[in-house]
């Protein structure tokens, strides 16, 4: 898939990703204080699939952010590692000077 093409898809993603999440909590914040008309309210059966939804996407969201801060952290600690192990190890990087 071509470059744009790849950007597209994510910008798609990332708009219908936001547009459920707002239209969920909008939801859930106008229909907070309705009258229940049976024990099968749908209303309640609504606020119970959008408040899952929003658990959902914040559980998701979160993992992926530990993940990514993980991965951050040992790629610097492993750059660090090499940086600090690789100095003066080669004789060019020493100026020794090599005299027949």
């Amino acid at each position: 898939m071509a470059k744009n093409g790849k950007k597209a898809v994510s910008w798609i993603l990332f708009i219908v990703f936001s547009l459920v999440i707002f239209c969920s909590a909008t939801f859930i914040i106008v229909h907070a204080d309705h009258f229940c008309t049976s024990e099968d309210c749908s209303i309640c059966m609504e606020l119970a699939e959008c408040h899952k939804t929003l658990h959902t996407l914040g559980t998701a969201v979160a993992g992926a952010l530990q993940l990514t801060l993980i991965l951050c952290i040992v790629a610097a600690l492993c750059n660090i590692i090499i940086k600090s192990h690789s100095e003066h190890t080669t004789l060019i990087s020493l100026k020794v000077e090599l005299l027949n």
